[in-house]
């Protein structure tokens, strides 16, 4: 565990563009820095960092927080490994609390996984360079590949001995549990005779690394030729490691993919590391896997531009047809390179002289459409059934850009290539995004039935969507209070540290903002329907009355409490979020450059917020008044309703607002 006054040191030494930066491309706007989300698929950027407060906040997906967040959640780090690399970072030397055998159990099952795979990848390494079994199969066949001993350290590439449990019985003497070195998928159980065996025994091992370096799981080669072993295992699912959601040499590649705006995909290991050895430094790999929709977005954090380098084998060329459907879905460029055939990558790599190669994959790479259209018409030949096919799969393939110019220049260049009308090809692309547009809303729930004209009109599906409730109008309906309550927050968390002048008994005081807001609300003892805007104000509580100071924002930010978290992101970045309403009604939006704007504000949202307590308390009073039978009981009610009534009507003259009874 990682002392508290430690934590403070690093939480106030971390500059949050400065992690952010390392994993986002950022460019600054205005005071905050913008990129594209690293969380979720996106066209614009909705990313948004302040350095300033220290935090991030995603706009279109709603993920927030603080450079520790970023972490946990960017990389898979727990709390106290985000902390250990800031601190390593930025060169913070911190005192960790030694734990007992109980608390080492207790400890978070994803950092315990971290640990026993990093140590693999370490033994691994060391059988292979300094063990007898190890040189002799393991290095032999990786130098026989052509890599060179700097290569083979640089990615960390490993061996496991053909013997049953080597690896499982010298990771238990180092301390490991059975079952963290089973979760992990390092060690294979068979309940029935409880064996327990390495799962890589007999293969070199191609470590697979995070983002940020750190071993998740592994990919290992058999080297003998038995057919009833398979040639390829993989590290089961975990915990840390998803294999559709990683890409094999992004750790080392994502540098050289931003300086050159522009990443190699292969499919093999041996293809990106080849590569990789050979000065292509911008290279990552799928592993042999499909493609999926996680990989292709952690490219895009990188750059938009990628050069798909797949085998000429037909198994290949239809790799290469289903990546580019996905990569168009998502917004990236993308250029083809096939080798000859019986040639992959690695071969060809090692073929040819380095610079030739280079040359090779620039001059070769081909334009998506041009690719597609050749290698189909080829197939098509004069069959008019197949020409058509052809040309329907051409067209949903440019259906998938996103931006309407782009699918439009594709269209010109495919009716060139196919000899045929745009107008042709446009009719059929408009029926296809229609029909999307109409799939996609039904699913969501968001269409009451498709129009009769929806493929004849081009403007038609504007026509039949029905807007889902937006979150505001089911925060309004759940919170009654809720713009009131939220305004109150808001201030808190931007102006809590600024000095506001109210008018007290006819007397200007200055106070701090926050200790004036909890003050004046503490004393008519309010309280906010929301729980996480309570939780909130009660923090500040805490620290003015027992500690007579305002809390960091780190508190708030770094919250154990998501929802606290996902809230002060929210409120920090938007600055001053209230309902459209209050404009009409004349109340001051407050402006951080006026201090008379912030005096009038804190004044109005205090009373807007009280009047809407009064509105309902009273509602309150009057539904107990008609059900009252007792008359002394009426007449006290009577008089409570007289007073509060009052007191709405004082507060409604200090807002100009006309109270009706």
């Amino acid at each position: 565990m990682i002392k508290q006054e430690d934590i403070a040191k690093i939480l106030d030494a971390t500059e949050i563009v400065d992690v952010v930066g390392a994993f986002v491309s950022l460019k600054k706007r205005g005071v905050n820095y913008i990129g594209c989300c690293p969380f979720h698929n996106e066209k614009t950027p909705s990313f948004s960092v302040n350095p300033s407060k220290g935090i991030f906040k995603c706009f279109g997906c709603g993920e927030g927080g603080n450079a520790v967040n970023f972490l946990m959640k960017h990389e898979h780090y727990t709390y106290p490994e985000a902390l250990r690399f800031l601190a390593n970072k930025y060169g913070i030397e911190i005192q960790e609390v030694v734990l007992n055998d109980e608390q080492k159990h207790a400890q978070d099952e994803r950092e315990a996984l971290f640990h026993v795979t990093e140590f693999a990848q370490k033994y691994f390494a060391d059988i292979l360079f300094n063990d007898t079994d190890g040189k002799a199969i393991g290095l032999s066949y990786f130098l026989e590949r052509d890599l060179t001993e700097s290569t083979i350290k640089k990615w960390g590439l490993g061996y496991c001995k053909d013997k049953y449990s080597d690896f499982t019985d010298y990771a238990k003497k180092n301390g490991y549990l059975e079952e963290v070195l089973i979760k992990s998928g390092l060690t294979i159980s068979k309940e029935e005779n409880h064996v327990k065996y390495d799962r890589f025994r007999g293969r070199v091992i191609f470590p697979i690394y995070n983002i940020g370096g750190r071993p998740l799981g592994f990919t290992a080669r058999v080297l003998s030729s038995e057919k009833t072993k398979a040639k390829y295992v993989n590290s089961p699912e975990s915990d840390i490691y998803s294999k559709g959601k990683v890409l094999f040499g992004l750790h080392l590649a994502k540098n050289e993919i931003v300086k050159q705006d522009l990443c190699y995909l292969v499919e093999g290991n041996m293809d990106a590391i080849m590569l990789s050895q050979n000065n292509v430094e911008n290279v990552v790999a799928t592993s042999g896997t499909a493609l999926t929709v996680d990989q292709i977005r952690l490219i895009k954090r990188y750059t938009k531009n990628v050069t798909i380098l797949y085998d000429g084998d037909s198994a290949g060329i239809k790799a290469a047809f289903r990546a580019i459907d996905l990569f168009l879905e998502n917004g990236l460029n993308i250029k083809i390179v096939l080798f000859p055939d019986g040639e992959d990558p690695d071969s060809y790599c090692r073929r040819l002289p380095q610079e030739e190669f280079k040359a090779y994959i620039r001059d070769k790479a081909e334009n998506f459409i041009l690719f597609k259209t050749h290698l189909l018409l080829e197939d098509a030949k004069d069959d008019p059934f197949k020409r058509s096919s052809l040309i329907k799969e051409i067209i949903h393939t440019i259906s998938l850009i996103p931006d309407n110019i782009e699918r439009a220049a594709y269209v010109q260049q495919c009716s060139s290539k196919l000899n045929m009308q745009e107008e042709v090809l446009n009719n059929e692309l408009n029926k296809l995004l229609r029909q999307r547009h109409f799939n996609q809303k039904k699913q969501e729930g968001d269409i009451v039935e498709p129009p009769a004209d929806l493929f004849l009109d081009n403007d038609t599906e504007q026509s039949f969507i029905t807007p889902k409730q937006s979150e505001k109008q089911i925060l309004a309906e759940t919170f009654p209070d809720e713009s009131q309550e939220r305004a109150i927050i808001s201030l808190l968390l931007n102006y809590g540290d600024k000095e506001t002048t109210q008018l007290i008994q006819d007397k200007e005081e200055t106070y701090l903002v926050a200790a004036f807001l909890v003050g004046d609300i503490v004393t008519d003892q309010i309280e906010f329907d929301n729980k996480t805007y309570q939780a909130i104000f009660d923090i500040y509580k805490s620290y003015l009355f027992e500690k007579g100071e305002l809390p960091s924002l780190h508190i708030i930010t770094n919250n154990q409490d998501k929802a606290i978290q996902d809230i002060a992101t929210t409120l920090l970045f938007n600055n001053y979020s209230v309902s459209p309403l209050w404009e009409t009604k004349g109340i001051i939006i407050p402006d951080p450059e006026s201090q008379d704007k912030l005096n009038q504000s804190i004044k109005d949202c205090l009373l807007s917020l009280k009047i809407n307590k009064l509105e309902r308390k009273i509602n309150v009073v009057k539904d107990k008044i008609k059900q009252e039978t007792n008359e002394d009981d009426v007449l006290i009610l009577l008089s409570e309703h007289k007073t509060l009534l009052k007191i709405k009507q004082i507060i409604a003259q200090e807002l100009n607002r006309i109270v009706t009874k």
